[in-house]
């Protein structure tokens, strides 16, 4: 199962600066202990799921997502989604181990 993240993340992962994502979807699509994968960066375990209000984004949150301000991370967000409230969405703070760089030669 795949993971996509922007190509903007891909040294936050693999320095394991960024080690969580929000997500905002219609129901979870993972659950803990998961094994996923991106293409063209490697394979994540999700060691974490948990649905949260996006107004009780931490400032911690923001770090582990790989952002440097929580404003820096909701700004993101609203630009992804468009808002902190998507319509017919729930949020959801995944947290997650970089498992490792994907075999150049291999396909997904």
């Amino acid at each position: 199962m795949f993971l996509l993240f922007r190509k903007e993340f891909h040294d936050l992962l693999r320095s394991g600066r960024k080690r969580q994502t929000i997500r905002f979807w219609a129901r979870p699509y993972v659950k803990p202990g998961s094994r996923m994968r991106t293409p063209r960066l490697g394979s994540f375990l999700i060691t974490a799921i948990e649905e949260i209000d996006p107004a009780a984004l931490t400032l911690d949150d923001a770090r582990l997502d790989g952002f440097d301000s929580l404003e820096a991370l909701r700004e993101k967000l609203i630009e992804l989604y468009g808002s902190l409230t998507p319509p017919d969405r729930r949020c959801f703070k995944l947290t997650f181990e970089f498992l490792g760089e994907q075999n150049p030669g291999a396909t997904l």
